[in-house]
């Protein structure tokens, strides 16, 4: 079977436990990051069909705080077709050891495939991973790097590819669940709960 694997964004109120805790416990969630930009968490997940996917989704916006407002302000799915670049010999110690390096998520609007931008993002050492993807944007790269300036030039790079409509950026604040292994507020390992999916990419 083939499993529809996808991106999602999420825009929450300020008030978040419970939905992250159901976030953390869920099991199409392999991956999940508090990020900062205009989104509020990325999460890497799969599910068995459309309609099995529709209805996680509304599940989530049924989630409500205790005032009765809507726990989501906003939600978008960005369905995986291609794995460009992926990490490997990469794990949960990985990510707990970034300490102070930039951890970043880049939308890249790129209507038009692009051989120049795939080459430019497989070739970057700070590149960890790059998935062409289907929705808003046409391609999510993942960026560790202990040097701002080497982001910075990267983006000047990505700049000058005239294909390119549009760059947002999203910087990850901490990893709170990676490969179905889950961590605590201060990054300890909580559940080391058994993977029961062999599909993820981040």
């Amino acid at each position: 079977m083939k499993l529809i694997h996808a991106i999602v964004f999420i825009q929450n109120w300020g008030d978040s436990d419970e939905l992250i805790t159901l976030l953390k416990q869920d099991p199409h969630v392999i991956s999940l990051f508090h990020i900062m930009g205009r989104h509020s968490y990325l999460m890497d997940v799969n599910f068995d069909s459309k309609s099995q996917l529709e209805k996680w989704i509304g599940s989530l916006k049924s989630i409500k705080l205790s005032s009765g407002v809507p726990a989501l302000i906003s939600i978008e799915t960005q369905k995986i077709i291609d794995v460009l670049k992926a990490k490997t010999d990469f794990g949960l110690n990985d990510y707990l050891n970034i300490g102070e390096k930039f951890h970043l998520f880049v939308k890249i609007d790129n209507p038009h495939h692009d051989d120049k931008l795939i080459s430019l993002l497989g070739k970057s050492g700070i590149v960890m991973s790059n998935l062409h993807v289907q929705g808003e944007a046409s391609f999510i790269a993942e960026v560790i790097t202990e040097d701002y300036a080497k982001y910075k030039e990267l983006l000047f790079q990505l700049k000058k590819l005239e294909s390119i409509h549009h760059l947002e950026t999203q910087e990850v604040i901490s990893v709170l669940k990676y490969r179905n292994k889950i961590m605590d507020e201060s990054g300890n390992l909580v559940s080391p709960a058994v993977d029961i999916r062999e599909m993820y990419t981040l």
